[in-house]
This record gives C-alpha cells, sequence and structure tokens, in this order.
C-alpha cells in the first residue's frame, strides 16, 4: 500500500510540476543570484543500518542559466574505508543540471526540460523511471529534491540542502527509500570565488 501511496505521490508532484513550467520574471533571479559562486569542502556521511560511514570530499557551482534559472554543478568524491583519495573503492560522481523558475510558485525551479534547436524538449518521465527533480529556495536555503520510482513501484526521495554561511555554505543530504532514511550526510564549504 505504501508503494502505491509513493507512486502516487509521485505522479501529482510530476503532475504539478510540468503543468507550471514557464520562465518567469525578476524575482527568481534576485533570490538565486546570491547563491552564485564556487564552494569547495568535505563531508561526513553515515549509512544508515550499517556501521559504514564514510567522508566525502565536495565540490559545487552554481552559476546563471537563461535569464532567471541557475546551473547547478557538483562534484562528490567518496574517499576509500582508509579515507584515502587513492584506490579501487575511490568513487567519483560528478552532475551538472539546469533549473528554471516554475511560473505561480515564488522561488521554486524545476529541472530544465532537454533539447535543443533540432530536438523535441521533454520533461522526465517518472513511468520510466527519470527522476523529477525541483529546488525551492527559502531567503538563505535552497533545497533540491529528486523523487523517482523504483523497480519494485516504490520511492526514492534525495534531498539536497545547501545553505549560505559567513564563509561559503553548509550542506546537508538524505535518501529516502519509501519512508525509511539510508543516508544522511552533512559538511561545510567554503567559497572560493
Amino acid at each position: 500500500m505504501k508503494h502505491l501511496h509513493a507512486t502516487r505521490t509521485l505522479l501529482a508532484t510530476a503532475a504539478f510540476l510540468a503543468a507550471g513550467v514557464m520562465l518567469a520574471g525578476g524575482a527568481h533571479a534576485e533570490a538565486v543570484e546570491k547563491f552564485f559562486g564556487n564552494y569547495v569542502g568535505a563531508g561526513s556521511a553515515v549509512i544508515l543500518g550499517s556501521d559504514r560511514r564514510e567522508t566525502r570530499d565536495l565540490d559545487v557551482t552554481i552559476e546563471r542559466f537563461k535569464n532567471d534559472g541557475f546551473t547547478l554543478k557538483w562534484i562528490t568524491v567518496i574517499r576509500d574505508e582508509n579515507d584515502e583519495r587513492t584506490g579501487a573503492d575511490v568513487k567519483r560522481r560528478e552532475v551538472e543540471e539546469n533549473f528554471i523558475p516554475v511560473e505561480d510558485k515564488e522561488n521554486v525551479f524545476i529541472l530544465s526540460p532537454e533539447g535543443g534547436l533540432f530536438q523535441k524538449s521533454e520533461l522526465p518521465n517518472p513511468m520510466d523511471g527519470d527522476p523529477v527533480r525541483w529546488a525551492a529556495i527559502d531567503d538563505n536555503a535552497m533545497t533540491v529534491y529528486s523523487l523517482a520510482i523504483n523497480e519494485q513501484g516504490g520511492s526514492e526521495l534525495q534531498v539536497y540542502r545547501r545553505s549560505l554561511t559567513d564563509k561559503g555554505m553548509s550542506i546537508s543530504f538524505m535518501r529516502l527509500q519509501d519512508e525509511d532514511v539510508k543516508v544522511r550526510m552533512s559538511g561545510d564549504l567554503v567559497r572560493t570565488q
């Protein structure tokens, strides 16, 4: 039953966001500009249900996309079990995503549809396994949500919160499968430019 609820929630969220995708003016740009810059630092993750802890090196860049949107780039390096950055079990993940404002939703952004000059723009399809991603800005905190349907019909929700600080930003991350928290991570980054 909780899988059915999660699937319905995901589909409703996708429909809501897809219906509101349009470029909006001014206020969105002002809310996001204060986040523009490069940030580097590290975090510590706890893999719940095990005794495993991971050190993660973090590199985040936030910059303008089109008029009122933003590009969010991040690199995460998960160190090996000896806390080293060398070895076969070091993992590196690099992501770059563009977000555009949602019409009539102040400080809410959705992942920009993919496409181009000779290609039809398409929104993610959750039933094909595509995650639905959106961002919300509340004062000095930018929270990015990623919601997907897993192969069993349940949900996976990832929540990244990046909050501005005097030196840069603090970051927290949580990954849930259905209602169970699987990973928690937090860290601090300094602004490099």
